[in-house]
Order: structure tokens, then sequence, then C-alpha cells
């Protein structure tokens, strides 16, 4: 184990569904309790070819030692996913490297920094997805949510927040941002009067950069957002 991650498990792994799924424990970067910047995506999903049979409605119940054995086991665990990245360096692409670059203009003063600036300036936050439920359409949005999605998603998600105690959240899925807001809203509102939550649109997608009518786009949302955190804290 990590040792970043030695701290926040033992806590985190008290929640029944992360304690069966284990793949659902963030990723935490090194340099996580520095900026309290949290990250939050969409959700997992399959690689082609390589789509298994699981009945959504035992999903939940099941765990992930009992899914069946395949190469997409570690497309659905979080950790392995983005280490993957930050350790090996491997498929450093689109979802993860426009994020980064945009922490590795602010922690480094440069407009262009280099690809382990960027992989390194993943270690300034955590991520995990919002459903815990992997799409199980290969590379697709998951669909067809139900009330049992929702409801762990939102318990689950209220929990890992509770232990990571972020200064900044930002989700980078608005369909994940706007169903956690109807769960939360159901909830009095508890997680928003409480912590700083942003939206921002999926940085793979064209909307990360495409301008809107105020002239802003995500990207930008995101650099000022996190410019914020991390100049208070640096």
């Amino acid at each position: 184990m990590r040792l970043q991650y030695k701290k926040f498990d033992v806590e985190l792994l008290k929640n029944e569904y992360i304690k069966r799924h284990y793949e659902s424990l963030p990723f935490i970067g090194e340099e996580y309790e520095d900026s309290r910047l949290l990250l939050i995506g969409e959700s997992h999903y399959v690689p082609k070819n390589a789509v298994p049979y699981v009945d959504i409605d035992d999903f939940y119940e099941l765990s992930y030692d009992d899914l069946e054995e395949g190469e997409y086991k570690s497309w659905i665990n979080t950790r392995k996913v983005f280490e993957r990245r930050v350790y090996d360096k491997c498929e450093f692409k689109g979802f993860f490297s426009n994020p980064a670059t945009e922490i590795a203009k602010i922690i480094n003063h440069t407009e262009n920094p280099s690809k382990d600036q960027k992989i390194s300036a993943m270690h300034q936050y955590a991520f995990f997805n919002y459903f815990k439920r992997p799409s199980f359409k290969a590379g697709k949005t998951i669909e067809n949510l139900t009330e049992k999605d929702n409801k762990f998603a939102y318990n689950t998600s209220k929990d890992i927040i509770e232990v990571l105690k972020p200064e900044l959240i930002i989700f980078i899925s608005k369909k994940a941002y706007y169903a956690f807001c109807d769960s939360d809203q159901n909830n009095e509102n508890e997680l928003k009067l409480r912590y700083t939550i942003k939206k921002v649109s999926h940085p793979s997608s064209s909307w990360w950069n495409r301008k809107r009518k105020d002239g802003g786009c995500s990207r930008q949302d995101f650099y000022d957002y996190v410019s914020e955190i991390l100049m208070d804290n640096n």
C-alpha cells in the first residue's frame, strides 16, 4: 500500500460498499493533503471485447472479488487506472492530461509544462468516480440509471468526501454533478452547504475548450478554480 493511502483507508473501508468493492477506493495523490483538491468523475467503463456478464441489479450486492475474472477488472479499479498514468506513465491522454496540464501550469508558473510536470501535477489531487457501477458498454457513458445507482452513488461518495475533507470539489462530469445535486437536495443540501463544489465539462469532451457565449470555457473555469486554492496553499 502506498504511504498516502494508509492514513485514509482505515476510515474509507468502514463503508460497507467500499469494503466489498475496494476497486472504488479513491486515487489520492502524494501532495493531496497540501492542496485538498478533489476531482469527481462520472463512471468507469470496460474495454471493447471484454464486456462481462453482470446483472445490474445484483452488482451492488456482489463484491469485486465475486466479479467474473478478466482484463476489464483493472479498467474499473480507480487506483490501478490512475497509477498506470502517474507511476507507469502509460496512456496519458485527454481525460488525464487536460486537467493535469492546467494544474501544472499553475504550480510550475509556465504556459507549456512538460509531460513529467503534468504527470507530477496529478499528485495534487484525489479522484473517484461518482457512479459506483461502471458502464458495461465499452467506451460509453453510463446509461439507464436506477434509483439504486443514485442511492449508492450519493451515499458512498458522501462517506468518501467526509473522510477526505477536501477544500475544493470539482465535478468533471455534468451528468454526475446534476445527479449529485438532486440527491443532495433530497438530503437538505447537506454537502453543498458544507463544501465548496464546482462543475466543469468532461475533460475529453469538445466542451472542455469550446467557448461559451460569455467567452469562457470549462478549461479556463477549471484553471481559475484550481488557481485560487493552489495559490492560497503555496
